[in-house]
C-alpha cells in the first residue's frame, strides 16, 4: 500500500465520520468499546485460563468450541427477540450481560466453573452479529447503511488492535492481579458500550403491527442459497488467521518470524481501506459482481501461497510472492464482506431485519466452526494443491452468488418480501 492510498483512506473514513449523524457517531463510538474490550479478551485468554486459572489447553479450547456451538444454536432466536424488543434494547442487554460474564471469569478457578461462564457469557457474546447489522441499519437508513456499516468495521479493527496491544501490555508485567483486573476492564468496556447506546434514537425505525404470520429466513430459499454460499466466501477468515500461520511454519522459503505479518497487514489495510473500498457497492448485482472479484481474488492469493513452495531455502522472492497473496486476500475480504452486507440487508423485510440478519450470520459462524477442523487438513496435513481445491470451491460459490443476483433473472429461488405493515399512528 502507497503512502497516497493509506491517506486517501484516512481521508475517506474522517469524512465518513464527519458526514455522519450524531446517532451514526455514537454507535461508531459504542462499536470501539466493545472492540476494545473484544481484543483485550483475546490478547489475553489463552494465558489467564492456563497459567492462572489452572486450565489445560484441551479444557479451553473445548470450552471456545462449546461456546461457538451455543451461539450459533442462540442466533436466530436473538434475532426474533431483537425484532420485537429492537435492536437497541437488545444490544444493551447483550452488552450488559456481555459485562457480568466476563467479570465472572475472575472468579474461574476451575474447569467446571470456566464451562458455566463461558457457556452463560456465549448466550450474549456469540449472538450479537445480526442484531448489531440491524441497528445499523435503522440508525443509518437505505442509502447510508453499508457506507456505515464500513465504517464501524475499520473502527473495529482498531479497536481489536488497541486491545491486543493491552493485552500484551498485561501479560509482559506477569502479574496475576493485573490479568483480574484486565478482566474487569473489559466488563467495564461493554458497560460502557452499553450506555453509549441507549443515547442512540433509531430514527429509521418503523412500528409495525402484524396482519399476516412472521416472514421466516429460512423458509425464504434465495435467501437461505445466499447465506450457504456466504460460508464459503467467507473461508478467508481461516485462511488467514489459522491457514497462513500453519502455511508458513511449514514451508522452508518462509522464515517462521512472518507469522504475524499477514494478519498486522490485513488489520492495517483493512482499518484504511474498508471504507472506499464499498463506494460502488450500491445495490444487490453490484454486491453480486463484488463477490464474484473477491472469489476469483481468493483464488489468485491461494495460488500465490502454492507458488511459496516453489522454494527450497529461505527466499526473498518467496516473502514477496507471500505479500503479494495477502494483499489479494485482504481486497478480496473487504470486497466479500462489503457484498454480504448488501445482500442480506436489502433482501431482508423490515419487519423481520433481526431475525433474517441473524440467519444470514449463521454463515460466519459455520465458517468459523468448519474452517478451522478442515482447511488445514485438506492443504497443510495433506497435499499442498488444496489451495487449488480452496480457489475452485470459492469461485464457484462466487459465480453462484453472481448469478442469484443478476436483475435481469432472479434465479429459481425469487425472494418474497413481506407484505407492508400499516404504521402505528
Amino acid at each position: 500500500m502507497t503512502a497516497d492510498g493509506g491517506a486517501r483512506g484516512l481521508r475517506a473514513i474522517a469524512a465518513g465520520v464527519r458526514n455522519s449523524s450524531v446517532a451514526e457517531r455514537t454507535l461508531v463510538a459504542s462499536c470501539l468499546s466493545d472492540s476494545m474490550g473484544t481484543g483485550l479478551f483475546a490478547g489475553l485468554a489463552a494465558v489467564f485460563f492456563t497459567r492462572v486459572a489452572g486450565l489445560s489447553t484441551t479444557q479451553f479450547a473445548l470450552g471456545l468450541s462449546l461456546a461457538g456451538a451455543v451461539g450459533f444454536l442462540l442466533t436466530l432466536p436473538t434475532g426474533i427477540v431483537g425484532d420485537r424488543m429492537g435492536a437497541r434494547r437488545t444490544l444493551i442487554v447483550i452488552n450488559l450481560w456481555r459485562a457480568v460474564g466476563f467479570a465472572g471469569y475472575v472468579l474461574v478457578t476451575s474447569f467446571p466453573a470456566y464451562l458455566v461462564v463461558v457457556l452463560l457469557t456465549a448466550v450474549a457474546d456469540r449472538t450479537a452479529g445480526g442484531v448489531s447489522q440491524a441497528l445499523v441499519a435503522d440508525v443509518a437508513g437505505d442509502e447510508r447503511r453499508i457506507k456505515l456499516m464500513a465504517v464501524v468495521r475499520s473502527t473495529r479493527n482498531v479497536g481489536y488492535a488497541l486491545g491486543g496491544l493491552a493485552a500484551g501490555v498485561a501479560i509482559a508485567a506477569g502479574s496475576t492481579l493485573l490479568y483480574r483486573c484486565t478482566l474487569l476492564a473489559i466488563s467495564l468496556f461493554y458497560v460502557l458500550c452499553a450506555g453509549l447506546l441507549t443515547r442512540i434514537r433509531e430514527k429509521h425505525r418503523v412500528t409495525t403491527y402484524r396482519k399476516s404470520k412472521r416472514s421466516w429466513a429460512f423458509r425464504d430459499r434465495r435467501y437461505v442459497t445466499f447465506t450457504g454460499l456466504n460460508s464459503v466466501l467467507s473461508l478467508h477468515v481461516t485462511t488467514l488467521n489459522v491457514l497462513l500461520p500453519l502455511w508458513i511454519l511449514s514451508t522452508p522459503s518462509l522464515p517462521d518470524s512472518l507469522v504475524s505479518l499477514p494478519l498486522i497487514l490485513n488489520t492495517v489495510l483493512v482499518s484504511l481501506l474498508q471504507l472506499p473500498a464499498t463506494r460502488h457497492i450500491s445495490d444487490v448485482p453490484r454486491a453480486g459482481r463484488a463477490a464474484l472479484a473477491a472469489a476469483v481474488l481468493t483464488a489468485v492469493a491461494g495460488t500465490a501461497f502454492l507458488a511459496t513452495r516453489w522454494w527450497d531455502r529461505t527466499s526473498v522472492v518467496a516473502v514477496a510472492v507471500l505479500v503479494a497473496g495477502v494483499l489479494a486476500l485482504t481486497w478480496a475480504e473487504m470486497w466479500q464482506s462489503a457484498s454480504s452486507w448488501q445482500i442480506s440487508m436489502d433482501l431482508a423485510p423490515e419487519a423481520d431485519r433481526s431475525q433474517f440478519l441473524s440467519t444470514f450470520n449463521l454463515s460466519t459462524t459455520a465458517e468459523r466452526v468448519l474452517g478451522p477442523a478442515l482447511l488445514p487438513v485438506l492443504i497443510v496435513s495433506g497435499r499442498s494443491w488444496g489451495w487449488l481445491v480452496l480457489g475452485a470451491l470459492v469461485l464457484a460459490s462466487g459465480v453462484a452468488t453472481w448469478w442469484l443476483s443478476r436483475p435481469e433473472d432472479r434465479g429459481p429461488f425469487p425472494h418474497r418480501d413481506s407484505e407492508p405493515l400499516p404504521q402505528l399512528r
